[in-house]
């Protein structure tokens, strides 16, 4: 199986059902190629259209985008047209960085004035930071263990960042929230065991999203 799940293309040839592109037109290829018929998609999810994650399908269910022509299902809901002037490399990040980040933020459902963290700042939960800052947290606490990582998140949003390699951080969060811990966490790095330091940091009635893969290849962050 060809691997790579997005990219920046050109279109070759269009099906019948396609209205929206034509060959020539430059497009950006999300890493999430959905079925937009299915139940899964209707509700919000659509990553898991078909199964769990089965909405992810190049490099899982089908050859991937590192080869030289790729078929895309659903091209009108699942390509976007390059903008004008836009580099290839910043389009890059638009097909699943930016995306992604801005799903966990989605996930979590940020209320104004709530006690957000995000725990993982690679470029995923840098993102995430973002999307979580425009949503009106009241604090935001960005935790890992690279100080530029949260230099950048500071620049990016977040009220405070939290070295994981210095303090325990469900100590820190419980201790910044008088008690009460997190009304949302951010999952975007770590493994299982930064699953269940989140959901220990998370008070009652909170959410959590997560766009961290939990399986055998996850590594701590």
């Amino acid at each position: 199986m060809i691997l790579g799940h997005e990219a920046v293309a050109e279109v070759v040839e269009v099906g019948s059902l396609v209205n929206h592109f034509k060959p020539g037109d430059k497009v950006i290829v999300s890493a999430i190629t959905p079925d937009w018929n299915d139940p899964a998609s209707q509700l919000g999810y659509s990553q898991h259209s078909g199964g769990m994650l089965a909405g992810w399908k190049f490099s899982n269910f089908k050859d991937g985008v590192f080869a030289e022509y790729f078929h895309v299902n659903d091209a009108d809901g699942n390509l976007a047209l390059l903008p004008e002037g836009m580099s290839l490399s910043d389009a890059a990040m638009i097909c699943d960085m930016v995306p992604t980040g801005v799903h966990c933020a989605e996930l979590a459902d940020i209320q104004y004035g709530d006690d957000v963290c995000v725990i993982g700042l690679g470029p995923v939960g840098l993102m995430a930071t973002a999307a979580a800052a425009l949503q009106g947290p009241g604090h935001l606490f960005a935790i890992d263990n690279n100080p530029e990582r949260g230099k950048v998140a500071l620049e990016y949003g977040a009220s405070e960042f939290i070295d994981f390699s210095k303090v325990d951080i469900l100590d820190a969060i419980m201790k910044k929230t008088d008690g009460r811990g997190a009304d949302r966490v951010l999952i975007a790095g770590g493994n299982n065991d930064t699953f269940g330091q989140a959901i220990a940091m998370l008070k009652a009635g909170g959410k959590v999203g997560s766009v961290n893969y939990l399986g055998s290849l996850a590594s701590a962050i």
